[in-house]
């Protein structure tokens, strides 16, 4: 039985078994053709309760960075010497350096680190963009495979009233980036579950 934001979280923090300090995951199944994909980004009003490493392509220092990569990294992302998602957890870059990554777009690409002007991974402005992603921002997407969104908003160890928080806002966000041509019943159904808990169906 579907439920309000407000009962899923309560239901999804008292259902977690874990002995660990557990993500609260959201799997949004979607209604889309193969060729309507969702990818934006978005900032978690009580942020995301997990540190990400963020590793920027740029012609000068960045201070708030955790990896600073030069054009010789390249090489070494291609040998297997760093490896996303291990190294790194999100990847920025100016425009000028995107030919030169292109090199590696098929190591990048299948561990969702590929920059993108869509998810705000492609820009000018690396410092205030590494700042964001730091303070709480996600990028949202659909699976290379099917229409399926899979993200966290928190801890099961946050008070009830933040999870509900960023659950509201996340789901205002896909909404309002509903594609083109999307059918009225496009989002088909919601779940959230603790990592290793029970899924609670959020009623639409």
């Amino acid at each position: 039985m579907a439920n309000n934001v407000e009962e899923t979280i309560k239901k999804v923090k008292e259902s977690a078994k874990e002995k660990f300090d557990a993500s609260v995951e959201v799997h949004i199944n979607l209604n889309l053709p193969k060729d309507k994909k969702i990818r934006f980004t978005t900032t978690l009003p009580e942020g995301t309760g997990k540190e990400r490493k963020v590793a920027v392509f740029a012609a000068k220092s960045i201070a708030s960075a955790d990896v600073q990569l030069t054009e010789s990294d390249i090489e070494e992302i291609k040998k297997g010497n760093l490896v996303p998602g291990k190294d790194f957890d999100v990847l920025v870059a100016e425009p000028t350096f995107m030919p030169k990554i292109a090199k590696v777009a098929a190591i990048l690409g299948p561990a969702g680190l590929m920059p993108n002007p869509k998810s705000g991974t492609v820009t000018n402005d690396v410092e205030s963009t590494v700042q964001k992603f730091k303070s709480g921002q996600i990028e949202v997407r659909t699976e290379s495979s099917a229409p399926i969104i899979h993200t966290t908003i928190g801890k099961i160890s946050w008070e009830e009233k933040k999870l509900v928080s960023n659950l509201n806002h996340l789901l205002t966000a896909t909404r309002s980036n509903r594609p083109v041509g999307a059918k009225p019943n496009w989002i088909k159904s919601i779940y959230v579950t603790s990592s290793m808990g029970k899924s609670f169906e959020v009623d639409l």
